[in-house]
């Protein structure tokens, strides 16, 4: 379903007339952890989640930090989503929070299924030691920007963002690097998003994204499904697997769209921001 809407959208050409002016966006330096689990028993992993958000409160380098929760093929899914401010602040978060989620894992609460870590090179290796002791597997980021702003406390107005996940595999990386650029430039003239981009790792192609709302992500898939379904349909790349994290009260407002992508929703269970957007 998704490569069909993608295909049936309006293409947006190489050579197409200029975009509209873009706003002015600061390179993409943060670092995010992507850690997913299967819920083996709720009522045990429920403290233990709780403690990791109320930890990580505390951390300076955390830009934001929360669980979201869906169900797949009947088993209950568990994802945090994390973001820093660099590498060396997710060395530091791994060595604070991984004792707790060690003893989830320990107590049979939760199993974990993969866990990555997305940054620059230099972020990369600030945390690779940390990292490769729980089993990372690390994207690195190829093009990308960001709008949202890092504040001391937290901040309850930002707190409802949500974030596209999609993961493809490279079948030509050549061919698809045009319009992985055109979708950068295409994304830089809106409002609501919060920063986006793309990660490689092996021939797998991940595109960091978060919008301030459901309005944004409605108004994001608009924007570039063209330009998405023409990489596709050029067969430089294949869609694998989509998916939007976010709080449900938000869902109405881009369902549509997310349905007619095949979107897997993941609900928050438990978050906080520590940003503001400009």
């Amino acid at each position: 379903m998704a490569l069909s809407l993608f295909s049936a959208a309006p293409t947006l050409r190489i050579g197409a007339a200029p975009l509209a002016q873009s706003r002015v966006a600061a390179p993409t330096m943060h670092t995010n952890i992507f850690p997913t689990f299967t819920i083996l028993d709720e009522a045990k992993a429920k403290p233990l989640m709780e403690k990791c958000v109320e930890s990580t409160k505390g951390e300076a380098g955390c830009i934001y930090y929360g669980w979201t929760t869906t169900e797949i093929d009947g088993k209950k899914k568990l994802f945090c989503r994390e973001t820093y401010v660099d590498g060396a602040a997710v060395a530091t978060h791994l060595g604070l929070a991984g004792p707790v989620v060690g003893e989830m894992i320990e107590i049979g609460a939760v199993a974990l299924d993969e866990i990555g870590i997305m940054g620059t090179e230099a972020d990369l290796a600030a945390c690779k030691e940390a990292g490769d002791g729980l089993g990372c597997g690390y994207w690195k980021v190829w093009d990308s920007f960001e709008n949202m702003k890092k504040v001391d406390g937290e901040n309850a107005d930002t707190s409802k963002f949500l974030t596209i996940q999609p993961t493809f595999t490279i079948n030509d990386m050549a061919k698809a690097e045009p319009f992985m650029k055109k979708c950068v430039d295409l994304t830089k003239t809106e409002d609501g998003c919060m920063f986006y981009g793309w990660t490689v790792k092996d021939d797998k192609l991940f595109c960091r994204e978060a919008y301030v709302n459901g309005k944004a992500v409605a108004a994001h898939i608009d924007n570039v499904v063209g330009a998405v379904g023409e990489m596709l349909e050029s067969g430089a790349a294949s869609l694998d697997k989509i998916e939007l994290h976010g709080p449900a009260s938000e869902w109405p407002d881009c369902k549509e769209q997310c349905d007619s992508l095949g979107m897997v929703y993941w609900d928050t269970a438990g978050t906080f921001s520590k940003f503001r957007m400009p």
